[in-house]
């Protein structure tokens, strides 16, 4: 008689393909603006550069505002989820509830970031604070949870990488960068609305009725706060400066952060891919594993990010984006501090705290780090300009990192699962968050 055999993947296979779906699609992702923003400053003023920039972190902080805590929580529902109906179901009350948000935030972005910015260049600055809180009606929590790279490719890179391609040409021609952040916000819209037609079948998915959208925003308000408060010392360095610094420091300042913004891109595609695959296994030695693993990645990845920042960031600075607008060596000193709490926290939350449902302990973490950041942003920003910042915004990352520390040493690498009421139906008898 012949056994029959199944050959399971590797975890070590798993791992590689998750990489290369979830981290591939959302580098080239990063890659249309690392095309797109030399033009643009090369295009721009230093006030419509600063602009941008203000706009551009402003609205990232209205983006995540948006997202209403689905970008943390989501994903692990969804992959929870029963069936293509659920899946389906929990993408459309999550969609009402970030719209509702969304249209909100991008209206009090646009407001705040032209108050910061220079004068002459306010409409820039709303246009793209505009389109960076459009991003919370984004798919790619979505995508991760149903395992379908496809979709971050189809309904976010292609219509964003059109949107570059068509927004350079315009701006080369008009050398008015607004075009940049009007083609943005227009390709996020009509990508999202898209994926409705494609996979929801409709233009817009089934009301859900206001008692469950009620219920679930109450369910994700610790995650919302996680999120929203971690964003806002992320995003807190450029509008900061823009109140204590001259247009030409913040110019360079913001150079700065941009290439600090490049890196943390492939941190949030790596922890994307390893959440997953950290949280499908149910086994605790397997999942103890899993999480060492994903410690040393992304221990390499903050180890190449620090390197490219502080030895390489000035030089890159000054090369993509102009002379003029050639990025601090000290300041990219504290960047690269930065980007390696950033990174190593990332595994911390996504893959131990929130999974157990710590996400209240993180959130509290996040509040302090939030307050003794930005008001050290100020202080210091006041006494060093934006190196005083940068040093700042260090401190808030730092300190996020030493206390997710704390609590994922009290938690476990292989922390019991925790149930949830989100989805209404879980997938298995005790409703566990897992991926």
């Amino acid at each position: 008689m012949t056994r029959e055999r199944t050959t399971r993947p590797s975890p070590a296979g798993t791992l590689a393909r998750r990489l290369l779906g979830f981290s591939t699609l959302p580098f080239l992702a990063s890659v249309l603006p690392l095309i797109a923003l030399p033009f643009m400053s090369r295009a721009s003023t230093t006030d419509d550069w600063t602009a941008l920039n203000i706009g551009l972190g402003v609205g990232t902080f209205a983006g995540a505002i948006g997202l209403v805590g689905w970008n943390i929580l989501g994903t692990p529902l969804v992959a929870m989820a029963e069936s293509d109906d659920e899946r389906r179901e929990l993408y459309g009350r999550s969609f009402y509830i970030r719209a509702a948000v969304v249209v909100v935030a991008s209206l009090l972005s646009a407001v705040i970031a032209s108050l910061i910015s220079p004068s002459s260049s306010w409409s820039v600055a709303a246009a793209f604070a505009v389109a960076g809180a459009l991003n919370g009606i984004g798919l790619s929590w979505y995508a991760v949870g149903v395992s379908s790279p496809s979709i971050a490719l189809w309904y976010e890179v292609v219509p964003r990488g059109i949107a570059t391609a068509v927004a350079i040409a315009v701006v080369l021609i008009t050398q008015d960068v607004l075009w940049y952040g009007i083609l943005l916000s227009l390709s996020i819209v009509l990508g999202t609305l898209a994926f409705h037609r494609r996979v929801l079948r409709r233009l817009w998915p089934p009301w859900p009725g206001l008692a469950r959208l009620g219920s679930d925003v109450g369910d994700m308000k610790a995650a919302w706060g996680v999120e929203s408060i971690g964003s806002l010392y992320q995003n807190a360095p450029v509008p900061v400066a823009g109140l204590i610094a001259s247009p030409v420091d913040v110019a360079a300042y913001a150079s700065s952060d941009r290439i600090y913004r490049y890196g943390t891109l492939g941190v949030s595609a790596a922890g994307n891919a390893l959440q997953g695959w950290v949280l499908e296994t149910t086994d605790a030695g397997s999942r103890r594993a899993r999480n060492l693993a994903s410690f040393a990645v992304m221990g390499v990845i903050a180890a190449i990010g620090w390197v490219v920042l502080a030895v390489f960031g000035p030089l890159l600075s000054g090369v993509l984006f102009g002379a003029d607008k050639q990025g601090d060596p000290t300041a990219f000193q504290f960047l690269g501090i930065a980007f390696i709490s950033v990174t190593m926290s990332t595994p911390l939350i996504r893959n131990i705290l929130i999974p157990a449902r710590r996400d209240g302990f993180v959130l509290a973490v996040s509040m302090v780090a939030a307050v003794v950041g930005v008001a050290m942003m100020v202080v210091l920003g006041s006494t060093l300009g934006t190196t005083g910042v940068a040093i700042g915004f260090a401190v808030s990352e730092t300190a996020t990192l030493l206390g997710c520390i704390a609590l994922a040493s009290r938690v476990g690498l292989s922390p019991p699962r925790a149930s949830t009421a989100t989805t209404g139906t879980p997938s298995d008898p005790e409703g566990d968050i897992r991926s």
